[in-house]
């Protein structure tokens, strides 16, 4: 098995100027008083746990100190630091290094978890989904406080309800029921649900649009049987195919010729504009004399009958230009008027087929009213279709999350069945060492039955009873459990003042039943039945009421620690 041990626990208050250290037995460890109560023993053990993240029940006076709590620990043979102060976490591991984390839960509780090889998943409320625990979970039955615990197991810190039904995951995990792969079935049943949930909602999208589809039918005031339907369609399919691809050529030679048209137009225009504006050079010339010299330059230009005479071929080029391009243009609107002859036949046979699929019975019938039934029920069609393979596919999700359900609970039901045997010689036989005969143990074979613990015997009874039931389980997590085996630490086993010879079993029952390697913490008043036990153990004796801190210790512990709160290297 694998166990884990408390060291040394170090508290220190910088609004106190106080602070503590307490270093620990691997074996036995007794925290007492010899006569007062409130010296801070339940204050002590419930930092050790404060540090890993849990909540016990803390009166404000404590809560007021602002404590920073530091504690070393051992996890299978190696060491490491745990400090909190506030909810700022810092995880010292075996190799030195450190990481701060902000919050209980996220990546600090994952990081706790797997260092205590704590496997279990808990359903996050209200949602197809499993995560990590905080570490409060898995110290649960590590820890019997001294207020609830006696009258109700699995209830040692507050804030324990945000997960729904945690109980019939965590005790069986912890005794061993369910392991590992309980979870990877869990977390695949999971995403059945998740795939499941977004396969319902695409399948009312479809009904959605299915209703949309419908109505639009309705309200096209148009009845067409379906059968008659079918045959339109088929009619249709062939005739306007056809049609539509001659219409579609057609406009576009119509487009191209059109453009044409418009180029030849323009360059008719620039012709002419050439033509105007050589004629206008052609009679300038003839009025000036052949040599003509430049206003500006000075250059004299040679007008003779030869350089004229080019002008009058350029007036020649720019009419047989215009006459080429009026050609074109003639033949360019013909080509225009021929297509566009035979845009209008297929805009004919369109109008012919509207009249052939028009109703004289129902005069809102019109092409375009049936093309639009055609449409909808092709749509209807498709979407039905596609409605029906998510269906088929919704079909088989719930299918395979049913057979991984029953996959999950045969894997478990050879464990469940060792488990709950083991707990049935386990819990009464510590009943009899503990002579809690008044408890019937007909109504409590499993240890998921802890409600009815303490509901028999009277309050003393009841109360050797819970500590039977935990020990029960301690027992079951060493011989089952996959994780690594926590302390045990008891607040006050002498509840309802037992009676000399059950306060006696008490203590041998923990001397004698608890696994081998195990460390013990017990909380009380000093007592002579505690001798057996003292003889064994480390104890410590607080007996200055109120104050469990000292300030003879606040300067050497604060110089010692306070560094190590100043680590920024969060995560």
């Amino acid at each position: 098995m694998k166990e884990m041990y408390f060291n040394r626990l170090t508290i220190l208050s910088k609004t106190a100027k106080k602070a503590a250290q307490f270093d620990f037995s691997k074996s036995y460890n007794l925290i007492l008083s010899k006569q007062k109560n409130s010296v801070g023993k339940s204050s002590l053990v419930k930092n050790i746990f404060w540090c890993f993240g849990c909540e016990p029940q803390f009166d404000d006076s404590w809560k007021s100190l602002d404590c920073r709590v530091i504690l070393d620990f051992e996890v299978k043979g190696k060491l490491y630091q745990i400090a909190r102060h506030g909810n700022r976490f810092i995880l010292k591991n075996h190799e030195g290094k450190y990481k701060v984390f902000s919050a209980t839960g996220g990546d600090f509780s994952v990081e706790i978890m797997a260092l205590l090889e704590f496997d279990a998943l808990l359903a996050v409320r209200d949602k197809d989904e499993v995560v990590t625990p905080p570490p409060a979970y898995y110290f649960l039955p590590f820890y019997i406080d001294q207020k609830q615990s006696w009258a109700n197991a699995w209830s040692s810190f507050n804030n324990l309800g945000q997960f729904p039904s945690w109980k019939k995951t965590v005790i069986p995990y912890h005794t061993g029921m369910i392991g590992k792969e309980y979870f990877d079935k869990t977390k695949e049943i999971c995403s059945k649900k998740v795939e499941m949930a977004e396969t319902n909602k695409e399948i009312d999208r479809f009904d959605t649009a299915i209703s949309v589809v419908s109505e639009f039918s309705a309200n096209s005031g148009i009845v067409i049987e379906e059968v008659e339907l079918d045959e339109i369609e088929e009619e249709i399919s062939v005739d306007i195919m056809d049609l539509h691809f001659q219409q579609e050529i057609l406009f576009e030679e119509l487009a191209n010729l059109r453009a044409e048209k418009a180029h030849v137009e323009s360059q008719i225009v620039i012709a002419k504009q050439s033509l105007e504006d050589v004629v206008a050079d052609y009679e300038f010339a003839e009025c000036l004399d052949e040599d003509i010299e430049c206003p500006t330059c000075g250059v004299v230009h040679d007008n003779s009958i030869v350089n004229r005479f080019s002008l009058y071929q350029d007036r020649n080029q720019a009419e047989e230009i215009i006459r080429r391009f009026q050609s074109d243009l003639v033949h360019l609107e013909e080509a225009i008027l021929a297509k566009d002859s035979a845009f209008k036949s297929v805009r004919e046979k369109i109008d012919q087929l509207d009249e052939k699929y028009s109703s004289e019975q129902d005069g809102n019938r019109t092409l375009s009213s049936v093309l639009d039934a055609i449409s909808s029920k092709s749509v209807r069609k498709k979407v039905e279709a596609n409605r029906s393979i998510k269906i088929e596919s919704l079909h088989q999700l719930d299918v395979d999350e049913k057979l991984l359900v029953k996959e999950r609970t045969a894997a478990s039901k050879e464990t469940r069945k060792l488990v709950k045997d083991a707990f049935q010689e386990y819990f009464p036989r510590y009943l009899s060492k503990l002579k809690a005969f008044g408890v019937n143990t007909n109504s409590v074979k499993s240890p998921e039955n802890h409600a009815k613990v303490a509901e028999s015997g009277g309050a003393a009874e009841s109360t050797r009873a819970m500590l039977a039931y935990y020990l029960s389980v301690y027992n079951l997590i060493h011989k089952f459990g996959n994780h690594v085996l926590s302390p045990l630490v008891i607040d006050t086993p002498n509840q309802h003042e037992q009676a000399t010879k059950h306060y006696e079993s008490i203590v041998s029952l923990l001397i004698d039943d608890l696994p081998e390697q195990s460390q013990l913490f017990v909380c009380g008043m000093d007592s002579q039945k505690l001798e057996r036990l003292k003889a064994k153990a480390k104890t410590i004796y607080l007996d200055v009421e109120h104050s469990l801190l000292n300030s003879e210790d606040f300067e050497k512990i604060d110089f010692e620690y306070s560094g190590l709160f100043e680590n920024e290297e969060s995560v």
